[in-house]
């Protein structure tokens, strides 16, 4: 993924707080050619995940706003890749002359959900992660959250994890016996593989049957109300 991506990572309203977020390999530089931090380094040269205060610039050279900026350098990042954040005052025009001149510098706007792509891509994140980052910010229950905070922890991945583990383990050894016949490795009988996919399959069914739980906690359960008019459906 040679190309930079930029993203305006804040709600497109005016707040007190905007949010410019940057991935890719030029991401430091671009930011720095338009960042000046204050105490007269270049942003290059901060420490990783620490917050800069400076002044922004557009391409032109024209002051947008005081603020404070932060690099992460690849691979200990979100995305896996060099990232940079520029948070400034939320206004909507003040992001939007940011964005410009970031585009300018060669930068591209990011697609929805690139971010989190690039983080799967690279390793920082499994699927059932990456699916839940969408999920928690779509929540609307308190229920949702939570059980999307809980996959995005790894609370799927370390289950399957631990069904895949133990089957591995059984393919491993199998082949071990047929590869090296003459070491002193225990036979694997057929009652303790039985019991072994046994083990594995009632482990999937358990988190199968979770998946519809899972689904009336992020779509809800369609809900008619019936009745006469005037009688209190409000």
């Amino acid at each position: 993924m040679p190309d930079t991506i930029v993203a305006v990572a804040t709600a497109p309203m005016r707040s007190a707080i905007g949010i410019l977020r940057l991935s890719g390999g030029q991401s430091i530089q671009l930011v720095s050619s338009l960042f000046r931090p204050a105490n007269g380094f270049s942003l290059i040269e901060a420490e990783n995940r620490k917050l800069v205060y400076g002044t922004l610039y557009d391409e032109e050279g024209t002051i947008l706003d005081r603020c404070l900026a932060t690099i992460s350098r690849a691979p200990n990042s979100y995305t896996g890749e060099d990232t940079a954040e520029v948070q400034c005052h939320g206004s909507p025009l003040l992001l939007s002359r940011a964005m410009r001149a970031l585009l300018a510098l060669g930068a591209r706007t990011a697609l929805p959900g690139e971010f989190t792509k690039r983080a799967f891509l690279n390793g920082r994140m499994d699927l059932t992660e990456a699916e839940a980052v969408i999920d928690l910010i779509d929540a609307e229950t308190r229920a949702a959250a939570q059980n999307a905070a809980g996959q995005l922890a790894g609370a799927i991945r370390k289950k399957i994890d631990g069904i895949y583990d133990g089957l591995l383990d059984l393919v491993a050894r199998f082949q071990a016996i047929l590869d090296y016949p003459d070491e002193e490795i225990p036979d694997l009988s057929q009652p303790e593989l039985e019991g072994a996919l046994e083990q594995a399959s009632a482990d999937l069914a358990r988190l199968l049957q979770s998946f519809r739980q899972g689904k009336i906690l992020t779509d809800g359960v369609p809900t008619a109300l019936i009745g006469r008019p005037n009688v209190g459906k409000s």
